[in-house]
């Protein structure tokens, strides 16, 4: 476990509900960027779920500790022993690829605000004019709209 992390994959997708509002979607950060894809399900025919796609590429030394500061953070997901299991929920994939290029990964079945703090920091790498991917998002920033 002493080898560096160097990639962050973290996938999510739409748990039960309306296929118009299905969906899957996949946020990749390095030390250097984040990008984004997100793919509705193809039976959907909702005007609101659309495919959105974008990467944000960058030297910044801010970017890079935040980057620093997920990969410390990560460990904590990839090898917990929690069993977090709610049937209607999707799951969130976590993938760190390391830089003997091997790849570990954990399966979650729960709701995002299990990762709070974690994806509170990825977050921050979201250039502004973005919206906040979905597999990201947690009770905070639906807070708005109440």
């Amino acid at each position: 476990m002493g080898k560096k992390i160097v990639r962050i994959v973290i996938k999510g997708e739409s748990g039960y509900g309306p296929v118009d509002e299905a969906f899957k979607d996949k946020v990749t950060i390095t030390e250097t960027s984040i990008k984004y894809e997100y793919k509705p399900h193809e039976c959907s025919n909702s005007e609101l779920n659309v495919p959105r796609k974008w990467s944000y590429t960058t030297d910044s030394p801010l970017f890079k500790e935040l980057f620093k500061r997920i990969t410390e953070m990560t460990p904590k997901y990839l090898y917990s022993d929690d069993i977090l299991f709610v049937t209607d929920i999707g799951s969130t994939e976590i993938i760190a690829t390391f830089e003997d290029k091997h790849r570990e990964s954990a399966n979650f079945f729960c709701p995002s605000e299990y990762f709070k703090e974690y994806f509170q920091l990825i977050k921050e790498m979201v250039p502004k004019t973005e919206y906040v991917p979905a597999v990201l998002l947690t009770d905070e920033d639906y807070e708005d709209d109440k």
